[in-house]
């Protein structure tokens, strides 16, 4: 609070800026309004005949499972449309969100909206700056691993909507039971205590597991001080889901090692760190079931279920924050923010992550406008990447190296767990052996994905799919 006294107004100043807090939040509400309550897709009739409305969850279904090219064409295109429709809408409240921010930075004194997001939690401003930075300077194992699909899938061009396609016919189902003990058994090397708070949080009725009527969809980990987090599922028995669990999971662990630990006004951890825990759980369960799987497809499966999380936890969400950091940059300079700009922001990002291994499409430059943070969270998408980065080096020094140097690294780690909010995050993760103001962690999740993109040409090999 002392630390934020010169962002604090006199009396007056506060209560006359408090009169635009609603008119702030306008265009968010707006955006929520045009891109959910009003948004219309069109129906799609396939290549078998079928015509089904290309909602979120049927146009992830058809990319995810359709071999057929042209039909997971016809499917991005109805999905995407009613967003390139109208574009220019999306750019004008986009554009009135980050005036209206950079509004509010600096009537308060600050010399960015960026600054003005990341001072309460005194993160560095390099920290955003080098994570863009070094995500778009080492984009080589991305690229790789785009052409290995190509190669994979035989497709003479690779699109935006060849992304999902599976690599292998691997289907294998996961009873919820099997999922239990492949968690269980995977969390091992946290310990006894850590493995056993686990065990209760399976077997004592803090997860609702499967889909219901009513019910809303996706997952997520609830927490409730003096009590324990609840765990929402809607498990479908894929190997996604099983690492779903065990995301989740490391959610809630996080959750009660902070509360049993910290009094209730530091027991909350900050976003920054939030998505450590979870991500370092799916770490833990890709290395075992690795380690005990001799099915050349399950360990496909596997690889690529690891590469398509870290793309989508790192590359994806830098490139995100990328995009977000250059339009506000515009707003911030009087520059015109509109379509056109935010589009030209869009296409050389996608070149600059993609290369030439992605062909372009008229919908390739328009996804700012189906990106809900970019309009309500600000600044937020970027600590999925560090968190992901922060998990992999934690990872990497907790199952390497000596005995004694493992012990250290995981006592460092539990220290995070319990720390809860007592700390600025940065100073947290430096406790636990991760120094988030230098490029190095993030490079380890550069040499990661090399080392699965490898791993996964040697199982492809061995089934003669290349």
């Amino acid at each position: 609070m002392y630390r934020q006294q010169k962002h604090v107004l006199d009396k007056d100043k506060e209560k006359l800026l408090s009169y635009f807090s609603l008119i702030q939040g306008a265009p968010g509400n707006i955006y929520t309004e045009l891109a959910t309550s009003d948004i219309k897709f069109p129906d799609v009739t396939f290549s078998d005949g079928k015509t089904i409305n290309m909602t979120q969850s049927n146009y992830t279904n058809v990319v995810t499972y359709n071999k057929n090219q042209d039909d997971r064409r016809k499917a991005y295109e109805a999905y995407y449309s009613p967003y390139k429709n109208y574009e220019n809408t999306y750019a004008a409240i986009l554009n009135s969100t980050y005036q209206g921010d950079w509004a509010g930075a600096q009537a308060r004194n600050y010399p960015s909206f960026l600054n003005s997001c990341l001072y309460a939690n005194d993160i560095p401003e390099s920290v955003y700056t080098t994570l863009i930075k070094t995500a778009k300077e080492n984009t080589e194992p991305l690229r790789r691993y785009l052409r290995l699909r190509k190669q994979v899938l035989g497709l003479q061009t690779y699109y935006p909507y060849d992304g999902s396609i599976s690599l292998t016919d691997f289907d294998k189902k996961y009873p919820y039971d099997e999922a239990r003990k492949l968690v269980l058994e995977a969390v091992a090397p946290l310990g006894k205590e850590y493995q056993g708070k686990v065990a209760k949080a399976l077997e004592k009725g803090w997860i609702d597991v499967y889909e219901g009527q009513g019910k809303e969809s996706n997952a997520y980990s609830l927490n409730v001080y003096g009590a324990h987090p609840y765990i929402l599922l809607t498990y479908d028995q894929t190997m996604n889901y099983v690492f779903t669990l065990a995301h989740e999971l490391g959610h809630s662990m996080h959750s009660i090692y902070s509360s049993e630990n910290q009094p209730y006004s530091n027991h909350q951890y900050t976003s920054f760190v939030a998505e450590v825990a979870s991500n370092f759980n799916e770490e833990l369960l890709l290395d075992y079931m690795l380690k005990n799987s001799k099915d050349h497809q399950e360990r496909i499966a596997l690889l690529n279920q690891a590469i398509t999380n870290l793309v989508g936890s790192f590359y994806r969400q830098s490139q995100f924050a990328d995009f977000e950091y250059q339009a506000r940059t515009k707003v911030e300079n009087g520059e015109a923010v509109n379509a056109s700009t935010l589009k030209q922001i869009a296409d050389d990002l996608n070149k600059t992550y993609n290369g030439n291994e992605v062909a372009p499409t008229e919908y390739s430059n328009n996804y700012w406008a189906m990106v809900m943070h970019f309009y309500q969270l600000k600044y937020y998408v970027y600590q999925y990447a560090t968190s992901f980065a922060a998990a992999s080096d934690i990872f990497q020094k907790i199952t390497s190296g000596s005995a004694k140097d493992r012990e250290k690294a995981l006592n460092n780690y539990l220290t995070l767990l319990k720390s809860g909010g007592n700390d600025y995050p940065i100073e947290q993760l430096k406790k636990a052996g991760v120094d988030m103001t230098q490029p190095e962690p993030l490079l380890s999740v550069v040499k990661r994905l090399d080392y699965l993109v490898t791993e996964l040409e040697k199982e492809l090999k061995a089934i003669g799919k290349i």
